[in-house]
């Protein structure tokens, strides 16, 4: 099956957090930061991140999704809170809101 992963991270404590790091290993797990919407990429909201995988089982996917995290930030001392869905299929998008001046 054809699945969509979506995580999001808040850092709660970390004795050395490397942003750059973490959104590189996130990349090799095959989680983004940012879409690709037109022409160019849009970045999602900071500790955001989405992938496509071929799985056979979403809650597999989403075990294997959250142990390949929790080793990343366990092994890099980052205490973090994660949220993790999976789903068949997905309709996403991205859009900077400006408020308006009264």
């Amino acid at each position: 099956m054809h699945y969509f992963v979506f995580l999001n991270f808040e850092v709660l404590s970390a004795s050395n957090y490397d942003k750059d790091f973490i959104y590189n290993e996130m990349e090799e797990l095959g989680l983004y930061s940012k879409l690709k919407l037109g022409n160019g990429l849009q970045p999602l909201p900071e500790g955001t991140f989405i992938g496509e995988y071929k799985f056979e089982d979403k809650e597999e996917l989403k075990n294997t999704i959250y142990t390949e995290v929790s080793e990343l930030f366990n092994k890099n001392g980052i205490n973090a809170r994660l949220f993790i869905a999976v789903s068949e299929k997905a309709t996403i998008g991205v859009e900077d809101i400006t408020a308006r001046k009264s």
